[in-house]
């Protein structure tokens, strides 16, 4: 059977690989089988250990799909739930996971399918802990956030000393941060690239370097020069600057011509 999804547990020691709807266990290091759990409704699409826990969760997104909470040293099935779940997330220090289900099968209509719902579970309780109904779920998912304490520095749920929250990011690229010990929402922000300001860009090269070199005003149009035949122009031609000189099918016949100089003829 293929390989559908794998995860390693908190110390690096078991590693789970779900083979179609089995999940198989696995000593990483000595590259041994070490036990299999019983097998899902569906093939699965996402495995996660539910933090330093020994439960593992398993995601199917099917035409059977399910939501299954996974008794590691039990080889057994601790709960599951019959879920169209969208995305899913464990937190890394709790025994605590989100899923992110959509309020309609996704072969329902367009409008009902972008409904759903945020479930916060207790691994060992198939009693979700904290419940919310969010906007446009299809193409959304979630996340714990832990270190940011400047939302509020009176918060009580923390892990290991450091604020966590619960971080939705819809399909239209909306996020909503939710405290997971409460029902209310402690920001929400738009769409990122609406927000987006151009950025001047930066000097680079040899203005990075020595700055912007100033601004010269265009050469203006030199007049041209008129040369203005005359009867002996061998006598003029070299007058002047040099770069004004008239060229060499212009300089030589009349040079030559001073050399060779008429001279009238006497009427005998």
């Amino acid at each position: 059977k293929p390989m559908t999804a794998a995860t390693f547990s908190s110390d690096g020691s078991v590693l789970a690989v779900a083979a179609e709807n089995v999940v198989t266990l696995w000593d990483p290091d000595n590259n041994t089988l070490v036990g299999v759990i019983a097998e899902a409704l569906s093939p699965i699409t996402k495995l996660s250990f539910i933090g330093t826990s020994p439960f593992l969760m398993s995601l199917s997104q099917s035409s059977k799909p399910q939501v299954a909470m996974w008794n590691v040293p039990n080889l057994s099935m601790q709960w599951s739930y019959s879920l169209f779940a969208e995305a899913a997330c464990c937190s890394s220090s709790r025994s605590e996971f989100a899923v992110l289900a959509l309020l309609s099968c996704p072969d329902g209509e367009t409008l009902a399918e972008q409904d759903g719902v945020i479930l916060l579970f207790d691994a060992e309780n198939p009693k979700p802990v904290s419940s919310w109904s969010v906007k446009k779920a299809r193409g959304g998912s979630v996340a714990f956030l832990k270190g940011d304490s400047s939302l509020d520095a009176n918060r009580k749920d923390r892990i290991d000393g450091e604020a966590s929250s619960l971080v939705y990011v819809n399909g239209s690229h909306e996020y909503v941060i939710f405290d997971p010990r409460s029902n209310e929402e402690l920001h929400i922000g738009k769409s990122a690239h609406k927000n987006i300001q151009t950025e001047e860009p930066g000097p680079i090269g040899y203005a990075s370097i020595f700055g912007e070199l100033p601004k010269l005003e265009s050469k203006k149009d030199v007049p041209e020069i008129l040369f203005i035949p005359s009867e002996r122009p061998w006598e003029t031609i070299f007058s002047g600057s040099t770069h004004v000189l008239p060229p060499l099918t212009k300089l030589c016949p009349a040079f030559l011509a001073s050399l060779l100089e008429k001279r009238p003829v006497a009427n005998e």
